[in-house]
């Protein structure tokens, strides 16, 4: 059992006790009339017999609250690693500690399953807990693991339960750096969030770089967990940016922070349209625009979205246009690649134009189908047509599934 200091309220009755003592041998000996000088040394002996103890034991609890004080402040920034020491100085002080002690291993329970980032984000906000939210423009990242319903089914559930924990925590925190909120785990996806709840201007740039970041690390977590005997968990990106409500929904006693709009759902239709072109990442004409020169693009294709009315441009996000440091130099876009791009673009041209022969010659000027899925792609849509565009042909990719 955890030994205590002595109680303050103890302590100090027996200071007194002892004080009042002194003085009450001072009065006898004065009364006495033998010695008055004698009768005041020991009244002022015990007056400073008992200052002095106070003072040492008001020393001792101050010393015991400021360290206190101090875990408090740590609780404050949710840092809640470890215990606190036990100060000592009265058992009211340990009382008081073995309490923060328990706050602590109670908030380090539920900060599992409320991300501490999140909470902090939203503290520097000065947002309160209530239902409702507000329209704020925002970038919208949604992650996908190609055939994981397939993996799931044939592998055993806690085995699965360790690999996919070990994939989260690493493309979590890589997220993290890279200034995202993540908003939600989906099965086997990510919903990521840049610009809420904190402020966040340059959110489309920090966007792509997240993908780009997440798009390198999970190639490395593909080789690693193929050497530990792992299946490969081939990822997918979806980037969007665009208006959104933001905030909190659910009940009173129940709520998650969270973005809620159509802007969101075609954050995740850029997700799944990979799967069309071949590519990883694809992001749309918005998050383009507000990324900014730091980066290289690939035009796809004009997409109409159901329920949309107008189509939406869609790129592949390719890489960095110039590292900023030894950190990226894996992110610059390939500059084979890039040197190719003026003729995938005037291919892309022809195409819409539906040019089909000229936008077949540049197709070969613009790489190598057999290793290049996009480029593939657009070769076997112009060989539907080996007379050429029907007069009702249309550049447009209708996507009739949401």
């Amino acid at each position: 059992m955890k030994s205590r200091g002595t109680s303050l309220l103890v302590t100090m009755l027996g200071m007194a006790f002892a004080g009042c003592g002194v003085l009450f041998a001072a009065v006898a000996i004065a009364a006495t009339g033998r010695n008055s000088i004698i009768a005041f040394l020991v009244a002022a002996a015990g007056i400073l017999v008992v200052a002095g103890g106070l003072a040492y034991a008001a020393h001792r609890v101050g010393r015991g609250l400021g360290v206190l004080t101090k875990e408090a402040e740590g609780i404050r920034r949710l840092d809640l690693a470890g215990t606190p020491p036990t100060p000592g100085g009265a058992a009211e002080v340990d009382a008081l500690a073995d309490a923060m002690g328990g706050m602590k291993s109670a908030l380090r329970l539920f900060s599992v399953y409320v991300p501490r980032d999140l909470v902090r984000k939203l503290m520097a906000e000065g947002a309160e807990a209530k239902l409702g939210g507000e329209r704020r423009r925002l970038t919208v990242m949604f992650s996908d693991v190609q055939g994981f319903t397939t993996i799931a089914e044939r592998m055993d559930p806690e085995e699965l339960m360790h690999i996919t924990s070990t994939y989260f925590q690493a493309l979590t925190d890589t997220l993290l750096e890279q200034h995202a909120t993540i908003d939600k785990y989906i099965g086997d996806a990510i919903m990521a969030i840049w610009n809420a709840p904190k402020r966040d201007l340059a959110h489309a740039m920090h966007g792509c770089r997240g993908a780009l970041h997440a798009k390198h690390l999970t190639l490395q977590l593909e080789q690693d967990f193929a050497a530990r005997g792992w299946p490969r968990l081939h990822t997918r990106f979806g980037v969007h940016s665009g208006d959104a409500v933001v905030g909190n929904v659910g009940s009173s006693d129940r709520m998650a922070y969270t973005a809620i709009g159509s802007m969101v759902n075609l954050a995740s239709r850029l997700e799944g349209m990979n799967k069309m072109y071949g590519t990883q990442i694809l992001v749309s004409e918005s998050t383009r625009i507000g990324a900014g020169s730091g980066f290289v693009f690939r035009p796809v294709d004009l997409v109409l979205a159901k329920g949309a009315q107008d189509p939406l441009e869609v790129h592949e996000l390719v890489g960095l246009s110039v590292a900023s440091g030894p950190k990226e130099a894996a992110l610059v876009a390939d500059p084979a690649l890039v040197a190719r791009l003026p003729a995938w673009g005037e291919a892309i041209r022809r195409f819409r134009a539906g040019q089909f022969d000229r936008a077949t010659e540049a197709l070969r000027e613009a790489g190598d189908p057999e290793h290049d899925p996009l480029i593939a792609a657009y070769a076997a849509r112009i060989a539907r047509y080996p007379d050429g565009p029907p007069r009702d042909w249309s550049p447009v990719t209708k996507l009739d599934s949401k």
